[in-house]
Parts: C-alpha cells; sequence; structure tokens
C-alpha cells in the first residue's frame, strides 16, 4: 500500500510541477544549485576590466591593429563575456549525472531568455524610426533590459533574474547622473552587483528549500 501512495504522490508532484503550482526545485537538485551558484561570481571578471580601465588615461590618438585602445577594452570585454557563457552553458546543459529535470528546467530558461531579444529589436528599430541616439537611447535600453528581465522573473517565478533586473534598472536610471568618462566604471560595479544579487538570492533559494524539504 505505502509504494502505491508513494507513487500517487510523486504523480501528483509532477503534474503540480508542469503546471506551476509547485515549485520546479526538486532535493536532489539542491546539491547541483549549490555548485552553480559560484559561475555567477565569473562575471565579475569582464566587470574588474571596465573598473581598472577606468582609472587608465587612454590615448585617443594612438591606435593598436587599426584600433584605438579604448575599443581594444569593449573587445576583451565582450570576449570575456562570450566565454563566460560558453562555460555556463557548457556547465549546466551537461549531464556529467547531473539530474535530467535540472538540464530541461536550465534549457527551459534559457530559451525563455532569448525572448529578450524581441523587444530590444524593436526598441533599435523605434529609436531608428525617431532619430533617437546617444545618451538618451542607451539609457533607454538599459532600462528596457532591466524591467523586461523584472517581468521574466515575475512571470517564470526566476527569482535569480531580479538579480540582474534591479542593477540595470538603476544604471539605466542614473545615466543622467553619470559622466560620460566614468561609464566603464559605474558598468562594472552594475555587473558586479548583478553577480553578487544572484549569487545572494539562489543561495537563499536553496537554504529555503532545503528547509521545506528537511520538514517534509
Amino acid at each position: 500500500m505505502q509504494p502505491e501512495l508513494d507513487r500517487v504522490k510523486s504523480d501528483l508532484l509532477t503534474i503540480e510541477k508542469a503546471i506551476g503550482v509547485a515549485p520546479a526545485f526538486g532535493p536532489e537538485w539542491v546539491q547541483w544549485l549549490r555548485r552553480d551558484t559560484r559561475l555567477y561570481l565569473l562575471w565579475g571578471v569582464p566587470a574588474l576590466i571596465l573598473i581598472g580601465s577606468a582609472f587608465v588615461t587612454f590615448d585617443d590618438t594612438q591606435r593598436h591593429l587599426g584600433l584605438l585602445s579604448v575599443q581594444w577594452i569593449g573587445i576583451v570585454v565582450a570576449a570575456f563575456l562570450l566565454g563566460i557563457l560558453a562555460i555556463v552553458n557548457r556547465t549546466m546543459s551537461g549531464r556529467h549525472g547531473r539530474p535530467a529535470g535540472l538540464v530541461r528546467e536550465y534549457k527551459r530558461i534559457t530559451a525563455a531568455t532569448w525572448g529578450l531579444l524581441v523587444p530590444i529589436s524593436f526598441y533599435f528599430v523605434w529609436g531608428q524610426q525617431y532619430a533617437i541616439g546617444g545618451e538618451a537611447f542607451t539609457a533607454g535600453l538599459w532600462i528596457l533590459s532591466g524591467s523586461t528581465i523584472f517581468m521574466l522573473a515575475l512571470v517564470m517565478r526566476v527569482w535569480v533574474f531580479i538579480g540582474w533586473a534591479l542593477p540595470l534598472l538603476a544604471f539605466g536610471l542614473c545615466q543622467p547622473l553619470i559622466r560620460r568618462d566614468h561609464a566603464a566604471l559605474w558598468l562594472g560595479i552594475t555587473m558586479i552587483t548583478g553577480a553578487l544579487l544572484c549569487s545572494i538570492i539562489q543561495t537563499w533559494q536553496l537554504r529555503h528549500v532545503g528547509e521545506q524539504h528537511a520538514s517534509d
């Protein structure tokens, strides 16, 4: 009788997760998500490059392989960002004993984040149609990105996204107060803040899930 009840309980939990009534986290996910928490700190690497570049005076006339020093900083930061994305994707989507449900959840979240490109693409078209550029366009882009990620966090109940949404919103709203030569510094601080908030939020979630399953 008890095995039959356990099977029914497992089936009900699966149905609840599928329709969004129950949280997606499973008890077997905790150890893996705890390891993945450290991946958020990788975003601090390109952030430190941006912060360091803010304290270096570059010659705006000297070029290296046809590019200015400031442009090379952007290329290096972009390379680090792409490398981090590749590491995170390979780690979280790889098997290596990782539960299949956790891999599917990561792929579901990743597919949803690609949807962010839709409003951003419309924003670029809108900006071009109305000839909006410069600091106003940049501030709007950060605000749009932050608000879209925030809504995604609420709809999908992926609270880690709030760790990126709040710093991006703050960075966009504070654009009128930021000097152009300090933009790299504050962007780096924004990225570090987002990485730390994501790590803190996920740690809090894991502790809450652990306590919940322990009480069960």
